[in-house]
């Protein structure tokens, strides 16, 4: 098992109705043109989030069940749990 997908089924397995779920919000603006970063460390975040993202998007959906709650969702969740709920550091 990849650990992608080890950190997907570990975050799924928890008790989340006891435990919370950590969470990524992320918000778009559909009818303006987008900014573009003015701060150099800004673009550099965002390629680096963007990257995690995608890595989790590829190594995750080629072994997708029946319960995981679909492409957007899943990989939220996994980058969510891998940055601020699993205990002993980050993926």
């Amino acid at each position: 098992m990849s650990p992608e997908l080890e950190l997907l089924r570990e975050c799924q397995n928890r008790a989340l109705e006891r435990e919370g779920i950590p969470m990524v919000l992320s918000l778009v603006d559909e009818v303006h043109e987008q900014p573009s970063p003015v701060q150099d460390w800004a673009r550099a975040d965002g390629q680096q989030i963007a990257a995690k993202l995608d890595n989790f998007r590829a190594a995750l959906l080629p072994h997708s069940r029946n319960d995981d709650m679909g492409c957007v969702i899943t990989v939220l969740q996994v980058g969510s749990y891998a940055d601020f709920g699993r205990e002993g550091g980050q993926l």
